[in-house]
């Protein structure tokens, strides 16, 4: 046989494997889409329930790292020396020990733990931020959450606060109702300082001058379209910006000190005087502040502040600030909490700080993703026939509320979180090429929220309509085994057709050969 054959042949002996192996690629790839469709069938916990523990006792040992604890280039692979809880709350870790400390935490805790930069400091000093979660890493349909400490670098404690945070979860993952729900149905996000520059020299402002919570584009200055970059931001700022806007949290908390309060937007007001200035979510965001501040061991019995909440412009208005940006540009719900009357509070007060705020910094996060309206997005295709087929498609639709001038988006994994007051609405799902859909729900009062699955059908929808197919863009191994068929599909073809051409120039060479022999023998 021609070498060319066996060569053919090999090639679609190959190919006819590979076709198996994309056939069992493809059948693993729906398994994988089907488990992270988000369900409808979840029984969720009130979110203020659960077992309380001691403030903080001996975490667990040492483990193994998890293979996606670490992620960054940056970060040592090999930690000198290890700071425990103690040090958490009994004194204030320099920029290189809340470093190494944060290392060796997802060292320990690396089964939930995830260290990594959100950007540098106008110094050059890391903004560095830990992600918890049970599936660190991975973009799920869960709610993300986060907490933003020291943005004034002589406002510390939360720095502290948010690692004595990080140590409880870690303990108390298994045994305590609001830690397992935390890390098992959400991702929360720490960041202990948004200002090491300002903490390394005790300044309020960054090094470049400025008070990065002044720092943010203002919608009320600069309208919708101003919203994004002007290029006159620090460092600091455009981290978070960036953060902000890739991460689609759903709540947020900047932590600060001068007061005991939770204040909400908006900060910025029209009036240059002190007078209430309420954005679209007003009534969601009083109820969060509330949820906070009743958690809260002493907020709530605020002489100054009734209830111990305020609505940031009706205490004093500024402009720039983190919240107001937040929730135009990033959809996310975000309060600014004052955790001590004192700046830079002595670190023999930080056990106290601590235990006054640790069941309102699980409530809130826990409230704000759980409490209002939640659900998935899924579009239908309808043949002209009528008969509907399977759900096809998790959509990141727009999700709207009657009455709110503020809309949200669902996920890339079609999952929405709609933080509400208790309360009823006429709610909508709107997605390009689908039919929007409405519903009417009831908030109720007890924190249990309402769970809710659009279906947006469709009678003209093709798979490149719209949005691309979740299923095809969530599974990545399957393009490579596609691209490693069509290129044995190519060289089996080729092969085919070099033996096919060999073939018929040696018939031709044969014919020849023959005529010559039949007009030499007449001769």
């Amino acid at each position: 046989m021609p070498s060319c054959m066996l060569f053919a042949w090999l090639g679609t002996i190959v190919l006819l494997f590979c076709g198996s192996q994309l056939r069992a690629d493809e059948s693993i790839s729906k398994n994988s889409y089907e488990q992270h469709i988000p369900s409808a069938r979840v029984d969720l916990q009130r979110y203020g329930e659960g077992r309380g523990g001691a403030v903080l006792a001996q975490a667990p040992g040492r483990r193994a790292l998890h293979q996606n604890a670490v992620q960054s280039e940056d970060v040592l692979k090999t930690v000198t020396s290890d700071f425990t809880h103690q040090a958490v709350l009994t004194s204030y870790l320099t920029n290189k020990e809340l470093e190494t400390y944060m290392q060796g935490y997802v060292r320990r805790c690396g089964h939930m733990a995830r260290m990594f930069s959100i950007g540098q400091s106008k110094e050059g000093r890391r903004m560095w931020a830990l992600e918890l979660s049970n599936n660190v890493g991975a973009v799920e349909a869960k709610p993300n959450a986060r907490f933003v400490g020291n943005m004034h670098g002589d406002e510390p404690a939360s720095r502290q606060l948010l690692l004595g945070l990080a140590e409880w979860l870690c303990q108390y993952r298994t045994t305590d109702d609001r830690a397992a729900r935390i890390v098992n149905d959400m991702h929360l996000y720490l960041v202990p300082t948004a200002n090491p520059d300002g903490f390394e020299h005790r300044l309020r402002h960054n090094l470049g001058d400025v008070d990065l919570n002044r720092d943010f584009p203002d919608s009320l200055l600069l309208g919708s379209t101003g919203l994004h970059p002007n290029g006159d931001e620090q460092p600091e700022t455009l981290a978070l910006m960036e953060w902000t806007t890739q991460t689609h949290f759903v709540a947020s908390a900047s932590m600060h000190e001068g007061a005991i309060v939770a204040n909400y937007p908006w900060d910025g007001s029209i009036n240059p005087n002190t007078s209430y200035s309420a954005s679209p979510d007003d009534a969601a965001f009083r109820h969060l502040a509330s949820v906070y501040a009743n958690a809260h061991l002493d907020m709530h019995k605020s002489q100054e502040f009734p209830g111990g909440i305020t609505n940031g412009a009706h205490w004093y208005p500024l402009s720039g600030g983190m919240q107001d940006w937040a929730y135009v540009s990033g959809q996310c719900i975000e309060l600014t909490v004052e955790l001590s009357q004192n700046k830079w509070p002595p670190a023999e007060q930080l056990p106290a700080l601590f235990k006054a705020n640790l069941p309102a910094m699980l409530a809130f996060p826990l409230a704000a993703a759980f409490s209002g309206l939640r659900g998935s997005v899924q579009g239908r295709l309808v043949p002209l026939g009528g008969n509907t087929t399977d759900l096809d498609k998790l959509l990141p639709a727009t999700i709207n509320v009657e009455g709110i001038d503020h809309a949200i988006q669902a996920g890339v994994l079609g999952d929405y979180y709609r933080p509400l007051a208790p309360g009823t609405y006429n709610v909508s799902a709107v997605m390009k090429g689908y039919n929007a859909v409405s519903t009417q729900v009831t908030v109720p009062s007890n924190g249990a929220g309402v769970l809710h699955d659009f279906v947006l059908p469709c009678t003209t929808c093709q798979h490149d309509h719209g949005q691309a197919d979740t299923r095809v863009a969530y599974s990545g191994e399957g393009s490579h085994m596609q691209t490693a068929v069509y290129a044995v599909i190519a060289l089996a073809g080729g092969g085919w057709l070099l033996c096919s051409l060999w073939l018929w120039q040696r018939a031709r060479a044969r014919r020849w050969h023959h005529a010559r022999k039949s007009r030499a023998s007449s001769v």
